[in-house]
């Protein structure tokens, strides 16, 4: 059911890459997502790009940092309950590839 109070996560597939390795990648943004959907306003569609560095970062650091990229990336569009609806610009994979190794802060 879309729109409502209900929070809804949809995927695309960008990598050219196996199903096995996209498939990882999407099992573990939806553990993210869902240990971040108790903070998130209701009513929300969300759309993940995930992009190769995504992939990069699942291999690498596993659900924490697929799940500090998320986070990072809800934290910049504003999704968050109470903060309002925004729209991230750029590469947030790549960025929030970036926050999750500590290499900048949010």
């Amino acid at each position: 059911m879309y729109g409502g109070d209900a929070l809804n996560l949809g995927f695309t597939k960008h990598d050219s890459r196996g199903a096995v390795e996209r498939n990882r990648v999407k099992r573990l943004l939806r553990e993210a997502f869902a240990r971040a959907e108790p903070g998130l306003a209701g009513g929300q569609d969300i759309v993940v790009v995930a992009r190769p560095p995504a992939r990069e970062l699942a291999e690498r650091a596993g659900l924490s940092g697929i799940d500090a990229a998320l986070t990072e990336l809800l934290e910049r569009a504003r999704l968050r309950a109470g903060g309002g609806a925004g729209e991230v610009v750029g590469d947030g994979a790549a960025e929030a590839s970036e926050a999750a190794e500590g290499g900048r802060e949010a």
